[in-house]
Parts: structure tokens; C-alpha cells; sequence
């Protein structure tokens, strides 16, 4: 009978803990594992479970990606806690790869993956060439385009009306100085163009910071992916502005990707709350190289949760309508 004082004590931060525990001794009330009690009497007042626990102590239930004591007591003592986005509110993924270039598995079977989940849209974006190791060429490219305009709508999604939406994209590089693979007149004929930083990981910060600058004001780049280009246990994140980056992505209408891949979780949570402020808008990708890695998109959501971010804040979960609106809109806002 004490599994939800159990549920909420040992869930989240040690700081989170420290606070509920701080309101409890407030209201003359002790929080511990084992329930919610009277000091007085030693009486359990509740204990089975957390939304008895919080509700007690005078807040709503409170997710556990919230629990870091980093506002989320506040914002629940005045009703103001975000209406977290979920991985139910996903509408597709718009960073994934094909055998084409370093992906496991062909075109179609992703897609047929994808309908599986029961998206609305899908987002191709193989490597482009300056990746050489990718074996890219523009003839490649726009046979893969073509192929994917026959494909599009024509597989069945579970639980929606009408065939899966393909956009088709490209995982571009951003080059030392912040170029990108192709001129303008080809990013043109792509649906959307996801820009990432895959070498010169040692620039100076300057340096950094200028060339994601660069790759935001390219108005073909519609969003930033594995933004910091960590690796988690191998490769720590660039050392640049990341608050100049943010302001240039608001700027430009250009959106940062949560990638949901186990070993990049990048941005991080902290990074996310930064980014948040200078009102960037964000896409919680797969990254997928195989099949199974579409499912990897749960860790993304956490990731966004714990960044506070809600529905709005996250393009993938737009109806397909707006967020196109919104990749070409980017277009137009750059200079």
C-alpha cells in the first residue's frame, strides 16, 4: 500500500526529493518512501499513489521528467506546469537514412516501417556528397527523388485516413567555413534540408559558432541536426555560443533537431530549456539507420519533456499542411 510514496520518492532528482519533502514539513507532514504522514499523530494520510501524494501537498501530479526542482514545484503550485508534448502527438520523422548511402535497409522498407507506426508524414534525408565515403552523386539523388514521389501516399497508415506523406530531404554537411553540399538552385528541389556538423570538431569557438551561424541564414537549411555532434561516453559536444547558434535559429526559422538516437540524446535537456528561450522551435528525429531505430523516437520525447517543450514547440507534431508552411516560410524569413 505504499507503492506510490515509493513511485514519487524514488523518481526524479535528489533536489526534486528535497522540495516535496521542504512542503511536507511545512504543513506539518513527513514524506518518505513508505507514505505522507501526521507528525503529531504518526498517522499514514496517504501512500498508494502519486497523484494522492502531490495532491496533499497542494500540487498536481507532476511528470517524472519534470522532477528536477528546475521550477516545476512553482509552476505546479500556481497551476502553471506545461502540457508536455508525448510520443502520441508525433506525426512523423523527418531525419532518417537509407542503404543509398549509410543506412542498413532500402527505401521501401523504411517507408513501410514508418507506415507501420501510423505517422501521417516521412522524411527521407540520405547524406549528401560531401560526405565522400557516402558515394553521393546528384544523379543518385534525384533518382531517389523520383522514386519517392512514386512512393508517396501509397502506403496505408495505421488509424489515419489516406497513405503516408513522403517528403523527400538531405542530411547535409556543414563544411569548415559553413557551406553545404549543393548551390541553392539544387537544395531547391528537396522537400526540406536537415544541416549537420559531422568533422572540424576542434575549430575554436568562434569558428564554431560562426559556421552553424552560416548554415541557419542558408535559406534551404530548415533544420540543425545533432546540434552539439556529441556521442555520449565518446565525443563531448563542440565548444561554441550555443546561445548565439539559438538566436540565429530563431532568427532564421530555423529549428533544432532533439535527436533521438540512445548515443547522441543531442540537444540536451539543459540545452533545450536555453534554446526554448530565444523561442527556437524544435524536431525530435530518429536519425534511423535501420528499421529498429524508428523506435529510438520514445527517447527523443523524454529528452523534449525534460526540456519542457510542448506540442508547439515540436514541428513533427504539426499537421502536414502547417509544417510545410513552416519549411517554406524558413526559406523566406532568411536574408
Amino acid at each position: 500500500d505504499s507503492w506510490g510514496a515509493a513511485l514519487q520518492y524514488f523518481t526524479g532528482s535528489k533536489a526534486h526529493n528535497i522540495r516535496t519533502r521542504e512542503l511536507a514539513v511545512h504543513q506539518k507532514l513527513k514524506l518518505s518512501e513508505y507514505g505522507l504522514f501526521d507528525v503529531e499523530s504518526g498517522k499514514k494520510i496517504v501512500s498508494e499513489t502519486e497523484e494522492e501524494v502531490y495532491a496533499r501537498l497542494g500540487l498536481p501530479w507532476i511528470p517524472p521528467t519534470l522532477r528536477e526542482d528546475r521550477g516545476e514545484i512553482e509552476d505546479g503550485l500556481h497551476g502553471e506546469l506545461p502540457e508536455l508534448v508525448t510520443e502520441a502527438d508525433l506525426r512523423g520523422d523527418l531525419h532518417s537514412h537509407t542503404d543509398l548511402t549509410d543506412g542498413l535497409a532500402p527505401l521501401e522498407e523504411m517507408v513501410e516501417a514508418a507506415a507501420a507506426r501510423g505517422w501521417a508524414y516521412y522524411a527521407i534525408t540520405d547524406h549528401g556528397p560531401d560526405m565522400a565515403m557516402q558515394r553521393m552523386t546528384d544523379e543518385r539523388m534525384l533518382a531517389q527523388r523520383e522514386r519517392v514521389r512514386e512512393l508517396d501516399g501509397t502506403y496505408p497508415t495505421r488509424g489515419r485516413r489516406g497513405g503516408l506523406r513522403l517528403l523527400h530531404g538531405v542530411e547535409l554537411n556543414i563544411g569548415p567555413d559553413g557551406e553545404v553540399d549543393w548551390p541553392g538552385e539544387f537544395l531547391a528541389g528537396f522537400d526540406l534540408c536537415v544541416a549537420s556538423v559531422h568533422s572540424h570538431f576542434n575549430q575554436g569557438r568562434e569558428a564554431l559558432t560562426r559556421r552553424i551561424v552560416r548554415a541557419c541564414e542558408n535559406p534551404y537549411v530548415n533544420i540543425i541536426g545533432h546540434p552539439t555532434t556529441r556521442i555520449i561516453g565518446k565525443r563531448p559536444g563542440i565548444d561554441a555560443d550555443l546561445d548565439a547558434i539559438f538566436a540565429a535559429c530563431a532568427r532564421t526559422g530555423t529549428a533544432l533537431e532533439i535527436n533521438a538516437h540512445p548515443d547522441r540524446l543531442d540537444l540536451r535537456d539543459e540545452d533545450i530549456l536555453r534554446a526554448g528561450r530565444h523561442g527556437v522551435k524544435f524536431a525530435v528525429d530518429s536519425d534511423a539507420h535501420a528499421v529498429p531505430h524508428l523506435a529510438n523516437m520514445r527517447y527523443g520525447i523524454g529528452t523534449a519533456q525534460r526540456g519542457r517543450l510542448t506540442q508547439e514547440d515540436v514541428i513533427n507534431t504539426w499537421p502536414e499542411r502547417r509544417l510545410r508552411s513552416f519549411l517554406r516560410k524558413g526559406q523566406q524569413a532568411k536574408p
